[in-house]
């Protein structure tokens, strides 16, 4: 074995390690536990409860059920489904539970994002501790741990690096190979995380644009006309004036301002300070009168690579096309409906500078720090720690001015502004500046992709290359293997989280006997509905795992996207319809359901958890005049006549 491939697995064999310190302590709770608190990573178990379900039952099919919603059931091409993990784990890990099955996927992912990303800045660098480093800022980023809470689709980011790998290949080389490889990498993407995909869209796109140099801005004649000097005095004096009335309603609290018959209401200084930023762009652009040149033929040789990987990655996730297209022809496809004030928020100029909110040490300041700005630590951070930006300001003569970088540079600006969502937020306050994102909802398909701070992980990722880049061509003490080995025990200490948060896992009595029990769906009391934008009734998500344990379908449930019309559905029928009203989503009927009604419900069998009840959903249990099946601790299992 060649010195080069020794020290590929010596580094390799470093990664399983840290995959395993830095999880502490998943590896000996396999069986028993779920990284995270409770709630999403139910969901993602129960996926692979569903594949198995699916590989060992004629004509199923993944990506439509009724054993969520039942009977109408629910499409999951729009819910985080998770596909391709869950077929490893419906075939490789068979063996195991689909907790345990789960768990062991997320150790694999942890140790991939570190080989991917290494390989990726081996690539470049042609350097192991360097590539080790980038292997390190990327794989076990804060990104990847606050998504270990619950996104465990998130946590597979390998195949970021790895397209970044191909893609890169196959433009530096014009390899049509290559680009048929990054496109199966997209189209196995598509069935790992729909977010991935919309990232690495954009992501082909900024690198075929600026690699290829295909378009390329330059500044117009210096001379400016009468017209446009009087263009920029009058924009600049709307910014002062835009200025001074955004604090005067910051100072004042605002009010409402008569015009005539109309009256103009400034009550919070956002619009005026929009304005402002506008008026600075305008001010900004006759300043500098950008002439944009676009290279068509080189354009062409760009777009060639693109269409190569996008024309492979269209029959591999052709399922899921075909699923999106159908929801989309039956008005059933879900996404958010939102405006421009009530829009998800981005990462905080600031997040940046407050640690990291599931470190042992940072936790105790970092996670007040978000609250504060009334920030999602998940949703929004942007912890890059300090070892890695120290790096990047020590080896920018190395990394700045390196044309082979500049795509690389390109890319991390480019995803910055996208984190930074629809307006940009400097200690939890609109400021005003309305960013590139504001205008994503608009695009099909992306729009979906709402939560915009989750677009930092390309930003880790250019920045791995980068400092690997740096550090690879730095001169002086920087290039002493002993102080690269140094910076990267930093960095991992900087992005320390064990021991994780886990959620320990129950198989109650009742679910046992449910397992044993004839067919028929399954109420949970209190009863809900819910997906990732909210839901009505009760949300405990565990019924999602103990679905795994009694292999009943749900009435109800908890998923990615809801049927628009499930909560309308439900009330409509009998049983199901008082439950939810009983569980908190409205009135309580006036004429409840009897037993006879109950022959017509979808409900074959109530699980109820007596101190999650409110009396008179207990009461409502009882007049149906149910069967009790058994009877353990705080849970009965109770079944309904049909007849």
């Amino acid at each position: 074995m060649s010195s080069r491939a020794v020290r590929h697995a010596l580094v390799l064999l470093l990664f399983a390690a840290l995959t395993i310190a830095w999880t502490w302590p998943l590896l000996p709770h396999l069986r028993d536990a779920l990284p995270g608190h409770p709630g999403d990573n139910y969901s993602f178990v129960w996926n692979l409860w569903w594949m198995r379900r699916v590989l060992s039952t004629p004509g199923l099919a993944y990506l439509r059920t009724d054993y969520l919603f039942y009977p109408f059931g629910t499409t999951i091409a729009d819910h985080p489904h998770a596909a391709l993990p869950a077929f490893v784990a419906a075939t490789l890990l068979r063996s195991e539970s689909p907790a345990a099955a789960q768990n062991t996927l997320l150790l694999v992912y942890v140790f991939a994002n570190l080989a991917s990303m290494y390989a990726l800045a081996w690539s470049i660098t042609s350097r192991h501790v360097p590539s080790a480093l980038a292997g390190v800022v990327f794989g076990i980023s804060p990104y990847i741990a606050v998504h270990l809470l619950g996104h465990f689709d998130l946590v597979a980011a390998w195949p970021l690096p790895l397209y970044g790998l191909l893609l890169s290949g196959a433009t530096r080389r014009r390899s049509i190979p290559r680009a048929i490889a990054a496109g199966l990498v997209l189209g196995a993407t598509a069935y790992i995380a729909y977010y991935y995909v919309v990232f690495l869209t954009a992501f082909t796109i900024v690198y075929g644009l600026v690699e290829s140099r295909a378009i390329s801005v330059a500044n117009g004649p210096r001379a400016a006309t009468r017209v446009v000097r009087a263009g920029r005095i009058a924009v600049l004096v709307l910014a002062c004036l835009a200025a001074v009335t955004a604090a005067a309603i910051a100072i004042s609290g605002g009010g409402t301002l008569p015009l005539g018959v109309a009256h103009i209401s400034a009550r919070t200084p956002q619009n005026a300070l929009s304005v402002m930023w506008l008026a600075i762009a305008i001010w900004l652009i006759l300043r500098w009168r950008p002439v944009v040149v676009v290279n068509v033929p080189v354009f062409a040789r760009a777009v060639l690579i693109g269409i190569c990987a996008f024309a492979t990655f269209v029959p591999v996730a052709a399922p899921l096309i075909r699923e999106a297209a159908r929801l989309l022809m039956r008005h059933e496809y879900v996404t958010q409906q939102y405006f421009w004030r009530s829009a998800p928020h981005g990462v905080d100029l600031l997040a940046p500078f407050l640690g990291h909110p599931l470190h042992p040490l940072m936790h105790a300041f970092s996670a007040p720090a978000y609250a504060a700005i009334h920030a999602d630590v998940v949703e929004s951070i942007g912890w890059l720690g300090v070892t890695p930006l120290v790096l990047l300001v020590l080896t920018y003569s190395a990394w700045a001015r390196e044309e082979g970088l500049r795509v690389w540079r390109a890319v991390a600006i480019v995803f910055a502004v996208w984190a930074a969502g629809p307006f940009l937020t400097i200690g939890g306050a609109d400021i005003g500046l309305k960013l590139p994102a504001i205008l994503l909802r608009y695009v099909p398909f992306v729009a979906n992709a709402r939560m915009p701070g989750r677009a930092i992980v390309l930003v880790y990722m250019a920045l791995a290359v980068l400092i690997a880049s740096g550090l690879s061509r730095a001169t002086g003490r920087l290039r002493s293997t002993a102080l690269q080995w140094l910076l990267i025990a930093l960095v991992v200490f900087e992005y320390w989280q064990a021991p994780i948060a886990l959620t320990t896992l129950d198989a109650p009595a009742v679910y046992a006997a449910l397992a044993h029990a004839g067919p028929g769906a399954v109420c949970e009391v209190p009863f809900g509905i819910g997906d990732g934008l909210g839901g009505v009734g009760a949300q405990d998500r565990r019924v999602l795992y103990y679905a795994t344990q009694h292999e009943h379908p749900l009435v109800g449930g908890y998923i990615g996207r809801m049927p628009a019309d499930a909560a309308d559905r439900y009330a409509r029928m009998r049983v199901a319809g008082s439950l939810l009203r009983l569980s908190g989503a409205g009135p309580v009927p006036a004429a409840p359901d009897t037993r006879e009604d109950a022959a017509q419900s979808p409900c074959r069998y109530l699980v109820v958890h007596r101190s999650a009840a409110t009396p008179a959903l207990l009461d409502y249990v009882t007049s149906l005049r149910p069967t009790l099946m058994v009877s353990s601790g705080d849970d009965a299992l109770y079944r309904l006549s049909t007849r």
